[in-house]
Order: C-alpha cells, then structure tokens, then sequence
C-alpha cells in the first residue's frame, strides 16, 4: 500500500471535475436530471468522516501514549491493537480520501456549469448543493489524509531517513517473515 500524496488527491479531483462538467452538458442538453448526490448523502459522508476520525484518533492514542487520554497514560492497562485493525484503518483512511477527493472535483466540475446559469433559473438549489457536496468532499479528503498519516509506523531506525519507500525502513519486509511475502 502507498502513502496518500496531496497530488494524486488534486489529480484525482481535476480528472473529476473535467468529466462531471463534459456529463452535465451531455445530461443537460437531453433535458434529463442532474447528476448530484441528494442532500441527504451528506449525512452518510459526515458519519464516514466521524468513524474514520475516531478510529484514527484511538489508533494514535494507542501509538503515542503521551498524546492519548489519561487513562490511557499506562502501558500496563492498555489492550494491545491488531495490526490488522490498524491496516484496515489506513485503508479506509485513504478510501474517504479519495473518496472526498473525487466528490469534491465532480461537484466543482457541476457547480461551475450551474454558476453559468445564475440568470436563467429561478432556483439556485443546485448551485448550493454543489457547492456542500465540494465542501464536505474537501473535508473527507483532509480527515483521510489526516488519519492516513497518523497510521504510519514509526521508522525502525531512529537515524533513519523518513521519506524512504517504507517509512523510514530500509527493508520493506518485517525482519520474521520468512520470506513468503518476498517477491523474488
């Protein structure tokens, strides 16, 4: 799995936007309906939001117990976290990422086709509809880049370089594999 980069997240709003601008004229020309998620969607997206949140913030309370809650101060009381846990938090730390990305760009594609037609319509509910969805899109994209980040590990060697491939390793594999992940 790669780390999330604030470019790709950009890359993949542009391609977005591009192509929710092109579709709207395509759609807006047969006179069909917009292509905008409902109004309630944005309660689903802040719930994703919140869950990632927190998972991210239990994960960094368990890697830094300094920063944790009170309670979680002593290593003696602390439960141990799955790895797999923490991996699955990563994933879908960079899915809402992308997620709020692609959001964002589709919704800026539409809204710029709407800003165009502020004299025509009477309504100007899809404007601001579009504009929410690029809202919360942007804020989706920043908690997962947030949490993503706050799921690295620390690097195994305190001298190491921490822009290396594998965040501060020099191997990529755990040293008690064995060999069965290596592609060699």
């Amino acid at each position: 799995m790669r780390y999330l980069n604030v470019l790709s997240l950009v890359a993949a709003a542009a391609v977005a936007a591009a192509v929710g601008w092109s579709l709207n004229h395509v759609v807006s020309g047969q006179h069909q309906s917009l292509l905008i998620l409902p109004w309630l969607s944005l309660l689903a997206e802040l719930a994703a939001a919140l869950v990632v949140g927190y998972l991210g913030l239990r994960l960094r309370a368990y890697r830094d117990p300094e920063r944790g809650a009170g309670r979680r101060r002593d290593p003696a009381r602390r439960k141990p976290y799955d790895p797999v846990w923490a991996v699955g938090t990563a994933a879908a730390a960079q899915a809402i990422a992308y997620y709020g990305a692609l959001t964002a760009g589709w919704h800026a594609g539409i809204g710029v086709d709407q800003l165009t037609l502020l004299g025509v319509r009477s309504t100007q509910e899809p404007l601001w509809l579009c504009i929410a969805q690029g809202a919360a899109g942007i804020v989706l994209a920043v908690v997962g880049w947030i949490v993503e980040k706050s799921c690295r590990l620390p690097p195994d060697d305190p001298d190491a370089e921490e822009e290396t491939p594998y965040g501060g390793r020099r191997d990529p594999y755990a040293p008690g594999e064995g060999g069965y992940a290596r592609h060699r």
